[in-house]
């Protein structure tokens, strides 16, 4: 009898379950993301709202297109113009805070708001991780929190450079600086030879032979650019063809590129002491090695799987993996019963690990946003089986059994190397076609084209033209606020 009552009570609810499913009764399963940029923000574009209630967590409240960052630090586009708020996107839930920590048996997460820094905790039936990561300084002594040197990956950080750049110029224009003085506080030092540093070197140089051959004439002289790279090469990822055309591009411009060198320490501040014991005072530097995990992930334990670089280790569906002392779940399944996500440069596949690259997070948004919304039915039932109490995620497992898994296809590299030119690698696109590398004046339209149309506001799609055709015209704004 307790059997049968039992069984018709778990049909009763199944039964239930599914109607309100299917009329829209049932409160929508929520989702929360952390973390607005390029996997994050393009996920909270495409998921239905319609269907899922949409949470984002993150200290940053706009998305920021990273490729133009350097384009920023010299006066060439104007900041606002390649930022979009978060609270643009319709139907959206936003919290400016950080995650501290993770719940995944309970289905919270706990954060702390930027302003007073309280506290609070937010639930959730899916959560998507998708952070970032941070710049790396390999603990190099004297680069955390020295006022001469920044990194390249925010918006603020971009503002900054700009600023020091102008006060560089101001300062050593002063009569009472003595040319010593003059020359180093002209020296400007890129650390790490990636694309990011070799278009911002290259912006540099384009703010060098327009706005202060025209604005700081007398200075010219003095300027001198050091670009140093631990590698036997810069454009490490490019064609080899397109690598010796942009070296050979920077030894003509003067640029020194310091190949198989490394910043062992930063002495009294401004001295940058490399690998073979050479000293190079500066006045400015910018640091841009390589990422590294943000504080949420590090602090994530054993019971979240880890790879190479602290990376979370996830499967071909985006979910994470348990580690060793995962609760409720074996190592190497997915963790919390299938219901935390993650995406960008924080996770890793655990059988084929990809680059942290832009276009593999917006990738992966476009897969699991794409996942969700066509099976939003699993999805729902399974968060309300989790909330009755019953058997939480096993109808996800069936169902996302069917679903393709995540293939990342790969759309070419391309940097603005100054001067009108550009390189564009479009190799290794597809098994099928190994296109050829292009260079110069075709592959600098190429980039901008590129760009523009990937913005996604038409307002920034309107403002950016205008501020390529007023810094080209009239020069960049040297004022400095």
């Amino acid at each position: 009898m307790i059997s049968y009552r039992t069984t018709v009570a778990s049909l009763l609810t199944k039964s239930t379950r599914k109607a309100h499913i299917a009329t829209g009764a049932v409160v929508k399963p929520k989702v929360v993301v952390i973390g607005c940029g390029w996997a994050g923000y393009r996920f909270a574009q495409d998921i239905d709202k319609s269907k899922y209630h949409v949470s984002l967590v993150s200290p940053r409240n706009h998305f920021l297109f990273t490729p133009l960052l350097p384009s920023t630090a010299v006066g060439t586009l104007e900041f606002r113009c390649i930022q979009e708020p978060v609270r643009t996107i319709p139907g959206l839930h936003y919290a400016q805070a950080s995650c501290d920590d993770i719940d995944y048996i309970h289905k919270k997460i706990h954060c702390t708001e930027v302003y007073k820094m309280s506290k609070f905790s937010m639930e959730y039936d899916y959560l998507v991780l998708a952070p970032g990561s941070e710049t790396n300084t390999f603990n190099v002594p004297g680069v955390d929190g020295n006022p001469r040197i920044f990194f390249l990956k925010q918006l603020h950080e971009a503002r900054s450079i700009r600023n020091k750049l102008i006060e560089s110029f101001e300062r050593a224009s002063l009569p009472s600086i003595t040319p010593q003085e003059r020359s180093r506080l002209l020296t400007f030092v890129v650390v790490g030879g990636g694309p990011t540093n070799v278009e911002f070197a290259s912006e540099l140089y384009d703010f060098l032979m327009k706005d202060v051959a025209r604005n700081y004439a007398d200075l010219l002289p003095f300027v001198s650019v050091h670009v140093v790279e631990a590698s036997g090469h810069i454009l490490g990822s490019f064609k080899s063809s397109l690598v010796d055309y942009v070296e050979k591009l920077f030894e003509s411009r003067s640029i020194k590129v310091r190949l198989n060198t490394t910043v062992k320490a930063i002495k009294d501040g401004s001295v940058a002491v490399l690998g073979d014991g050479t000293e190079l005072p500066f006045g400015l530097m910018v640091w841009s090695t390589g990422v590294k995990q943000v504080s949420l992930i590090r602090a994530l334990d054993a019971e979240f799987s880890k790879g190479r670089g602290g990376r979370l280790l996830m499967d071909d569906k985006l979910r994470l993996l348990a580690g060793p002392d995962a609760q409720g779940g074996k190592p190497g399944e997915p963790l919390g019963e299938g219901t935390v996500y993650a995406m960008g440069d924080c996770a890793c596949d655990s059988v084929k690990p990809l680059p942290a690259l832009a276009q593999v997070a917006a990738q992966q948004a476009i897969y699991l946003a794409k996942t969700m919304n066509q099976n939003s039915d699993l999805f729902a039932e399974a968060a309300l089986s989790t909330r009755n109490g019953e058997e939480p995620q096993s109808v996800v497992h069936k169902g996302l059994a069917q679903v393709k898994p995540f293939q990342y296809a790969h759309l070419g590299s391309m940097a603005s190397v100054g001067d009108w030119k550009g390189v564009v690698d479009t190799s290794n696109i597809s098994q099928s076609m190994d296109g050829p590398p292009v260079k110069g004046f075709l592959a600098f339209l190429l980039w901008r084209a590129a760009y523009w149309t990937k913005q996604v506001s038409i307002v920034n799609k309107i403002m950016i033209p205008m501020y390529w055709f007023k810094s080209t015209v009239f020069g960049r704004d040297i004022s400095r606020f």
